[in-house]
């Protein structure tokens, strides 16, 4: 998977931000399956306006291209990182939800009400 990252509104972002969050991101790669190595995600991140949060929020953008389908999450939180947990569930939860993938919760819950249905 290809990331391109994009943080030119932020004069002081340490080069380790900047890895942490495409450290977290990557792991969506993953869900893609054989598209996983023709995906592209880029990253946006900017400082968003203080709204009664700390008093340096992130503002993270992610779009992740794979396959013809566009996935798109952002997320404001105080850190890059935790902004980056946020879009990282927000993402693949996307790409679950687009490819059919459930958890293993919702199947098992989804046997049981057919096995419910049997007598009917």
């Amino acid at each position: 998977m290809n990331i391109s990252t994009n943080a030119t509104q932020f004069t002081d972002l340490p080069r380790s931000s900047r890895d942490a969050v495409e450290n977290k991101l990557a792991p969506v790669a993953r869900l893609l399956g054989n598209d996983a190595a023709a995906a592209l995600l880029e990253i946006e991140l900017a400082p968003a306006p203080a709204e009664g949060r700390s008093a340096t929020p992130t503002k993270l953008v992610a779009v992740l291209k794979a396959g013809g389908t566009t996935y798109h999450a952002e997320a404001v939180k105080p850190t890059p990182e935790s902004a980056a947990d946020r879009v990282r569930r927000t993402l693949e939860a996307e790409v679950r939800r687009r490819l059919g993938k459930e958890s293993a919760w919702k199947r098992g819950a989804s046997k049981v009400k057919d096995w419910m249905r049997f007598g009917r």
